[in-house]
């Protein structure tokens, strides 16, 4: 299960990054400072552009001077592309995207290919022209510059996979506070503030309740039960635990960190399993121990599907260590640009030696944690 080719040009430190031959499921190491982040935030750009157009997104973003490639000059300082290519439901899509003018007027040009066959083209400054049903190529007067051509095709599995990525950043001290009445019940917010009402919405089905059960027992060795409470004064949802041993169970104010942090990961994984898109999650490392740590990769992994990408970005050999090596990307950063190279796909004899030592003694040259 792997996506074809992901090529993100001109966003941040990402001047000019091509991944080929990417597995559903992926590991982005390196050190701070590397890029990770700003290459799956990258993904997130474009798809924020297909779904509500380059200006709101631009906005969104922090505009022109937080997004555009410092290493780029003059005209190609304020251009940015994605191109990719991957299969959905038996079907090879082949979408491209560059976004001109982020500076002033944005435009865009786009390209759209499935199973070879050309369906959707633009050029900038131009109308987009979409294939009808004679095979022709029709215009589309008076389209807006700014605005994705794909929006046109939003009934489609390409658009729901592009404008549906998900990049979570958790906050363990957030996702203690209690839910409100209003928190969302549908999508896991990226900082974990409404894991309570997530957790609340998938203990309602009965196997996610058992895995969910499963999985925390097996993470947190002593803790014998979780599960969500609606409080009666103020119509707050909580969550509270029970340890082996003892009658009363506790709030998750006196959770670890590492507990909430695993909770929002199984309830990030869990309820996005059978969506379209990219779940990405920073550092799952953190606050967990490296046996927990081994458990959750493997969750990770056996949720993630070519429909449904699950990427890490991580600097720590815990992880690292229960990759197999087409998973793990090496990521650095040279004269100011990132650079990303495939384990798997370097003729690297590792002999016995385990994955994270071998990246721990450098022999992939790049994507160290220092």
């Amino acid at each position: 299960m792997h996506i074809e080719k992901i090529y993100l040009q001109g966003f941040k430190s990402a001047a000019d990054i091509e991944l080929n031959n990417v597995s559903s499921f992926s590991v982005f190491a390196g050190a701070n400072g590397s890029g990770k982040s700003n290459l799956v935030d990258g993904l997130s750009f474009f798809g924020a552009i297909v779904k509500r157009g380059a200006s709101q997104t631009l906005r969104e973003f922090g505009g022109y001077d937080h997004v555009h490639c410092f290493r780029h000059r003059k005209d190609k300082a304020r251009t940015a592309s994605l191109d990719i290519v991957i299969r959905l439901n038996n079907q090879l899509h082949h979408y491209y995207i560059k976004l001109f003018n982020m500076d002033k007027q944005p435009q865009l040009e786009e390209r759209l290919m499935v199973d070879s066959k050309l369906v959707m083209r633009r050029k900038r400054g131009t109308a987009p022209e979409i294939v009808n049903k004679e095979g022709e190529l029709q215009p589309l007067p008076d389209y807006p510059d700014e605005m994705s051509s794909l929006m046109i095709f939003g009934h489609t599995q390409l658009y729901s996979f592009l404008t549906n990525i998900r990049i979570f950043r958790f906050d363990p001290f957030s996702a203690k506070e209690p839910d409100d009445s209003s928190a969302d019940a549908i999508s896991l917010d990226v900082r974990g503030r409404n894991v309570a009402t997530m957790l609340s919405e998938l203990e309602k089905n009965v196997d996610l309740r058992e895995q969910i059960l499963e999985w925390i027992e097996l993470l947190v060795p002593g803790l014998e039960n979780i599960k969500t409470e609606k409080q009666r004064l103020d119509g707050t949802t909580v969550i509270t635990f029970k340890e082996e041993g003892l009658r009363a169970r506790f709030p998750a104010k006196l959770i670890s960190d590492g507990t909430i942090y695993a909770l929002c990961i199984l309830a990030a994984i869990l309820s996005r399993s059978d969506s379209l898109g990219f779940t990405i999650i920073e550092e799952p490392e953190r606050g967990i121990h490296p046996q927990a740590i081994s458990q959750l990769v493997q969750l990770m992994r056996d949720n993630a599907a070519t429909e449904h990408p699950v990427f890490i970005t991580t600097h720590s050999e815990s992880v690292i260590r229960e990759c197999v090596s087409d998973e793990l990307w090496l990521v650095s950063k040279a004269e100011g640009k990132t650079c990303a190279k495939n384990a798997g796909q370097m003729d690297i004899d590792l002999g016995d030696l385990n994955l994270d030592m071998a990246w721990m003694m450098n022999m992939f040259d790049g994507g160290l944690p220092w």
